[in-house]
């Protein structure tokens, strides 16, 4: 393909279109922010573009373009709310990049989502851009943690203000107690460097549970919203929904900080044993309750009943052994050591 295309880009006679993914508060139940990605005329993907502009010596000029399109767009965005985008460490360091960067002046509201790949040989370069971007009010986050080794090592040097949580640990977590664990030891890590978690590619009810259970305090994916062409106010439809259980998982020492809500039809609900256990009991009386039962029941669920006798939510026994273990030795997520 012709350079043609890419320079013309480059030279802001062509047009870079924006799309914007919304990113929720789910302890607010409500969008807190949006991810910016780039479209481009013709059939080729934004990667594709960026591959031509690499080879014909371009790409200094075509991510300064695009980034030029993301600070324009920051004048649109709702109040309260960040915008973000992504690029490469070493793309932040180019001069036609930092350029239009110091051309903007104030990066308030801005996020930067560093894609964490650097060269020892750039990491003082780096570091020291870093603090220019944060004396301008920009944040830098890194994205896909949890993925990779190297992206953790990346994360302590950079100390990031936000770290986005990679889609394969987010899919089936309220079903993968690996996973769990996994992602409570990111959040400990997480609370040390004062960064805050967010997770990616959320498409099911139950994952937002199971974030909540674990502290994860902003998310992103096909169930929080689809990226829009414009920077206009989105309703988070679950906004009341994570409201209601941001009350409840604030209880830590309680079951319904760790509890399945009741399902929303009376058809759906399970035939409720003869032990009565409250959404408010204590996690170490609940447990040996539940172990008092006839052997064959020990390990069920604990089916949680509310004040007038009603089903009000169930807690997995092995959920309930994961929150006493961190209650018990004292780790909870949001401990720093």
């Amino acid at each position: 393909m012709s350079s043609a295309p890419v320079a013309q880009l480059a030279d802001r006679r062509g047009r870079c279109r924006l799309v914007y993914e919304p990113i929720a508060d789910l302890a607010r139940g409500s969008i807190c922010g949006y991810e910016a990605s780039e479209r481009f005329p013709g059939a080729m993907t934004p990667e594709e573009w960026r591959t031509v502009a690499l080879r014909r010596g371009l790409e200094p000029d075509f991510e300064a373009f695009v980034i030029d399109a993301v600070l324009h767009a920051r004048e649109n965005l709702p109040d309260g709310c960040f915008l973000s985008f992504n690029a490469r460490p070493a793309t932040l360091l180019r001069e036609p990049v930092r350029r239009v960067l110091a051309r903007a002046g104030s990066l308030d509201g801005l996020v930067i989502e560093l894609v964490p790949r650097l060269t020892r040989r750039d990491e003082g370069r780096f570091l020291a851009c870093a603090d220019e971007l944060r004396a301008a009010g920009a944040r830098l986050a890194i994205d896909h943690v949890g993925g990779e080794d190297g992206v953790l090592r990346f994360t302590g040097v950079v100390r990031p203000a936000l770290a986005k949580l990679d889609p394969m640990l987010v899919a089936e977590l309220d079903r993968l107690p690996a996973k769990r664990a996994v992602l409570y030891e990111l959040e400990r890590m997480a609370a040390r460097f004062g960064t805050t978690l967010v997770a990616l590619g959320v498409s099911r009810v139950e994952e937002v549970d199971a974030l909540m259970r674990l502290r994860v305090p902003l998310a992103q994916g096909p169930l929080i919203g689809v990226g829009a062409k414009t920077l206009t106010p989105v309703a988070f439809a679950l906004g009341r929904y994570a409201r209601e259980r941001a009350v409840a998982t604030s209880r830590l020492g309680s079951l319904a900080a760790h509890a399945d809500p009741a399902p929303r039809s009376p058809e759906d609900e399970p035939a409720l044993p003869p032990e009565s256990f409250r959404l408010t009991d204590g996690l170490a009386a609940a447990a040996q309750r539940a172990l008092l039962r006839p052997p064959e029941r020990r390990f069920d669920p604990l089916v949680c009943r509310d004040a007038s006798g009603g089903y009000a939510g169930i807690v997995p026994f092995e959920r309930l052994v994961e929150a006493l273990v961190r209650t018990l030795d004292g780790r909870r997520p949001s401990d720093a050591e």
